[in-house]
């Protein structure tokens, strides 16, 4: 009868220390920021690299960023993509071929710090923005990239494919 006991208390000694030490691992990654929250705000700024993606091995890659591209106020990026969208997918294709025919680029080698928050749009057409990874940064996909004084990557916005 002694050993039941005394077999049955440790059960639930170590059962008791189990579960607390699992309820206090939840407690702490629910209280700790999620990628989501912290990546979905990008830089007040403008991009410094704006450019289409030409080669990517790991997390260097190279990129043809556009030079001397005019940057368009919000009205103005409103206005224009409204015009886009009365045009067919032939004619947007078009376009946006002419104006990158007379858009000068240099060729950029960067590499994507471990860390730095990688984002795209969700694809649901409601603007907003979804968590990427290293790997969607393939070649001809159209980026937007936000460096620091020393040159280093900090952000990251996938804008096209």
């Amino acid at each position: 009868m002694n050993k039941t006991v005394i077999i049955t208390i440790i059960a639930a000694t170590v059962i008791g220390i189990g579960g607390d030490f699992i309820y206090d691992k939840s407690k702490s990654a629910q209280n700790s920021s999620t990628p989501e929250q912290s990546e979905s705000t990008s830089p007040s700024r403008s991009a410094e690299i704006n450019g289409y993606i030409l080669s990517s091995l790991g997390n260097e890659i190279k990129i043809a960023k556009e030079v001397g591209k005019v940057a368009l106020t919000e009205e103005e990026q409103a206005a224009k993509k409204a015009e886009t969208q009365k045009l067919s997918p032939e004619e947007r294709a078009a376009a946006r071929e002419a104006e990158n025919t007379n858009l000068e680029t240099e060729d950029v080698a960067l590499i994507i710090p471990v860390g730095i928050p990688i984002i795209k749009g969700s694809g649901d057409a409601s603007g907003n923005v979804v968590a990427a990874d290293i790997a969607d940064l393939a070649k001809g996909v159209y980026v937007s990239i936000w460096t620091d004084a020393a040159g280093k990557v900090e952000y990251v916005k996938i804008k096209g494919s």
